[in-house]
C-alpha cells in the first residue's frame, strides 16, 4: 500500500511540474496579490492613526471659543485652515468640492452664549434674589457650532470630528462654569480664591488590546497582518482549479482506465493526491510568510510578527488543516466535473465566492448580520479565524481545536462525496 501510494504521490507532483504555467499561477499569484492588497489597504488600516483631516474654521465669533477651537484641533490630527475672508457660498463650496474635508463655522455669539448660560447656571444655584424672579433665558443663551462635511467623507470620521469638537466645548463650557462658581464664592465670603485650571482630565483613558503576552506591541490589526494570511488561505484553495482539472484531464486522456486496472482502492488515489497537494499548499504558505516578514518592509509596510518557534509551529499546523481542506474540496470539484472548462469555472466560482463571504477582502465584523451568519459556513473564515487566533490574539492550541474542528468536517466531507462520486464513475 505504500508503495502505491508514493507512486500515485510522485505522479501528481511530476503532473504538477510538467505544468509550468499552472505552478506559477499557484505560486506568483499569491505573491502578487499580498504585495498589491497590502500596498492598497494600508492606507485604510492606519485612518485613526495617521490620517491628518482637512478643516476649515470660520471663526465669526472672535472670542475664546473659536480660539480653543483653533489651538485644539492645530495640536491634534487635523489641518486647520483659516476661513477668514471666505464668503459663504465660498466656504460651502470648498467642502463641497473636497477641498476641505469639515468645514467648522464658530457663530458671533458663541463666546456670549456660553457665558450667559454659565452665569444663569450659577445664579440658579447661588441666588442673590428669589428663584422666580431671574430674568428668563434668551435667545443668545443657545446657539450652535456648525460642521459642514464634504460628502464622501466615512461616517466614521465624521463621528470622530464631532466628537472632537465636543470635548473641546465641554472642556471650556466646564472651565467657564468653574470661573462663574469662583466669582460668587469670592463675593460671599469676600476672601479672593485661586483660579482652578482644568488641565488633564480626573479620569484618563487608558487602551489596551487583549492580546497574549507573547504577541509584543502594536499587535492591533493592520494591512500586513490581515493580508498575509487572508490570501494564504485563498491560495491554498485556490489550488482547486489545478487540482479539479488534473483529475478532469486524467478520465478524458485514459489515465483513469489504466490506474483502475491496477491494486489499490479509490480511497488511496484520492489520499495520494491530497498528500501532493498538501505540499504545494505548504509552500504556498511557507512562501507568502517569507513575503510578509521580509519583503513587504521593503515596501514601507509593517512586518509580519512571528515570536519564536512556538508560534511558528502553531502557524505550520493551521496551513496544514487548512490546506486538508483545500485539496479535499478540489478532490471533489474533479470528481464532480466532467470537463476541464466546468472544472475551471466550478472551482474558481466556488473559491471567490466563499472567500468574499469568508472575509477574505473585508474583515467579517464589518459586514451586516445576515452576512456575518453566511460567512461562518465558509472554511475560508475558520482558516483566517485560526491564523488571527494565533497572530493577533496569541492563542495556543487550546483555542485552535474549535476553529479545526469545521474545517475537518469540511474536509471530511468532501472526501466522502468524493469517494461516492469516483465509484460511480469508475463503475460506468
Amino acid at each position: 500500500m505504500l508503495l502505491r501510494l508514493r507512486a500515485h504521490i510522485t505522479k501528481e507532483l511530476l503532473l504538477l511540474l510538467r505544468d509550468r504555467a499552472g505552478l506559477a499561477l499557484l505560486f506568483l499569484m499569491p505573491v502578487a496579490l499580498v504585495m498589491i492588497m497590502a500596498v492598497v489597504q494600508d492606507a485604510p488600516f492606519r485612518d485613526f492613526s495617521e490620517h491628518r483631516i482637512r478643516v476649515l474654521l470660520l471663526d465669526q465669533d472672535g472670542g475664546p471659543v473659536g480660539k480653543r477651537l483653533r489651538d485644539r484641533l492645530d495640536s491634534s490630527s487635523f489641518i486647520v485652515t483659516d476661513a477668514r475672508g471666505l464668503t459663504g457660498g465660498a466656504f460651502h463650496d470648498a467642502v463641497r468640492r473636497g477641498d476641505q474635508q469639515v468645514g467648522i463655522i464658530v457663530p458671533r455669539d458663541a463666546s456670549a452664549a456660553l457665558e450667559s448660560r454659565s452665569t444663569s447656571a450659577i445664579m440658579e444655584l447661588f441666588p442673590v434674589a428669589p428663584l422666580d424672579s431671574l430674568p428668563e433665558r434668551s435667545p443668545a443663551d443657545s446657539t450652535a457650532i456648525t460642521l459642514l462635511i464634504d460628502p464622501t467623507v466615512k461616517h466614521a470620521f465624521r463621528q470622530l470630528v464631532q466628537a472632537s469638537v465636543s470635548a473641546i466645548i465641554t472642556e471650556l463650557s466646564a472651565e467657564r462654569l468653574l470661573d462663574e462658581m469662583r466669582n460668587s464664592l469670592e463675593s460671599a465670603t469676600g476672601n479672593p480664591l485661586p483660579r482652578i485650571a482644568m488641565g488633564d482630565p480626573f479620569i484618563r483613558i487608558r487602551q489596551e488590546i487583549a492580546a497574549g503576552e507573547l504577541i509584543g506591541v502594536g499587535v492591533a490589526q493592520d494591512s500586513t497582518q490581515h493580508n498575509v494570511p487572508a490570501w494564504t488561505v485563498f491560495a491554498m484553495f485556490f489550488t482547486v482549479v489545478l487540482l479539479g482539472g488534473n483529475l478532469v484531464k486524467e478520465r478524458q486522456s485514459g489515465c483513469m482506465v489504466r490506474l483502475l486496472t491496477m491494486p489499490g482502492a479509490t480511497a488511496e488515489r484520492i489520499a495520494s493526491r491530497i498528500m501532493a497537494y498538501l505540499l504545494v499548499c505548504l509552500m504556498q504558505a511557507v512562501l507568502l510568510g517569507i513575503v510578509g516578514r521580509w519583503v513587504l518592509p521593503l515596501l514601507g509596510l509593517p512586518q509580519l510578527w512571528i515570536e519564536g518557534p512556538g508560534m511558528l509551529a502553531l502557524l505550520l499546523m493551521i496551513s496544514g488543516v487548512v490546506a486538508l481542506a483545500a485539496t479535499s474540496f478540489g478532490v471533489l470539484v474533479g470528481a464532480l466535473s466532467r470537463s476541464q472548462q466546468q472544472s475551471a469555472v466550478l472551482g474558481s466560482t466556488c473559491v471567490v465566492i466563499l472567500s468574499a463571504i469568508g472575509g477574505i477582502w473585508v474583515p467579517l465584523y464589518i459586514m451586516p448580520a445576515g452576512m456575518q451568519v453566511v460567512g461562518r459556513l465558509s472554511p475560508l473564515h475558520w482558516g483566517m479565524e485560526a491564523y488571527n487566533a494565533v497572530l493577533l490574539r496569541g492563542g495556543g492550541i487550546g483555542d485552535l481545536l474549535p476553529l479545526f474542528l469545521p474545517l475537518v468536517l469540511f474536509g471530511a466531507a468532501c472526501i466522502g462525496l468524493a469517494i461516492i462520486s469516483e465509484r460511480i464513475a469508475s463503475s460506468r
